[in-house]
């Protein structure tokens, strides 16, 4: 394993998300998928992958996070996913060998650092352990159930719910609690974009989002959101669900 990549795993794995494909591997597994790619790293709005690209690279994201966009037939783009360090992007060319199907693109203020794997290498390994090809496997199922959700949310959810549970899963899941309590959603978004993410126009996320700042549920800014009230957020977001304990801060 390269010494960079050594230091970014050491540094950064005790941030991925639980539930994520590197934070599942057992390290010996995750050492040969390192060992067999390339250290990569990107800027802020630099493609990792490209609609319509015919390669079949996968990327094992290390740190920051990265955006999953596709190209809209009449301009523009729709925001389908957000990814962080601890996650894979590109398994679905690597799978059945097809086209990219979306852009993925570094959208966090740190550059991305990722490992870019051929779909040979990351097949030969990943058939040699079982373990390993059942947590792609696990990883795959949780981004088609989080699809489906959205799907279910836009139908049955107003939009200031809608946003909130989506607010909710990202602070869950990626956000950085500060001494004072408040969660930072660590991913640079327009309102456009959250607005593609939930199904509504940008002028709904506006009006959803005022109504959440008033509320004194999250402040906004500059595209980046902090909650401020997690319990004010998951109560809205979940109904009848009982509370979560406090997140442990880690910034």
């Amino acid at each position: 394993m390269p010494g960079d990549a050594k230091a970014i795993v050491r540094g950064n794995s005790s941030t991925w998300p639980t539930q994520s494909f590197l934070a599942g591997l057992e390290r010996p597994v995750l050492d040969a998928l390192v060992d067999a790619g390339e250290l990569t790293a990107y800027r802020r709005a630099q493609p990792l992958i490209r609609q319509g690209d015919s390669d079949t690279d996968v990327l094992l994201l290390l740190s920051s996070c990265v955006k999953v966009v596709s190209t809209l037939p009449l301009g523009g783009h729709a925001l389908l996913a957000v990814r962080v360090g601890g996650d894979v992007v590109g398994e679905q060319a690597a799978l059945d060998g097809g086209l990219r199907s979306a852009s993925v693109v570094a959208c966090g203020l740190s550059p991305v650092r990722a490992v870019r794997l051929a779909r040979a290498e990351f097949e030969r390994i990943l058939s040699g352990c079982p373990a390993g090809a059942f947590a792609l496997a696990a990883s795959v199922s949780r981004k088609l159930r989080a699809s489906t959700r959205r799907r279910v949310d836009y139908t049955a959810f107003t939009t200031p719910t809608r946003l909130a549970r989506v607010l909710l899963e990202m602070a869950d899941d990626y956000g950085h609690v500060t001494y004072g309590g408040s969660v930072v959603i660590g991913v640079d978004l327009t309102q456009l974009e959250w607005g593609t993410l939930i199904g509504v126009k940008a002028s709904s996320v506006e009006r959803a989002l005022r109504e959440l700042r008033d509320n004194e549920i999250v402040a906004a800014g500059a595209g980046r959101i902090t909650v401020r009230d997690m319990a004010a957020l998951r109560a809205l977001a979940l109904p009848g669900e009982s509370p979560k304990p406090p997140r442990r801060s880690i910034i």
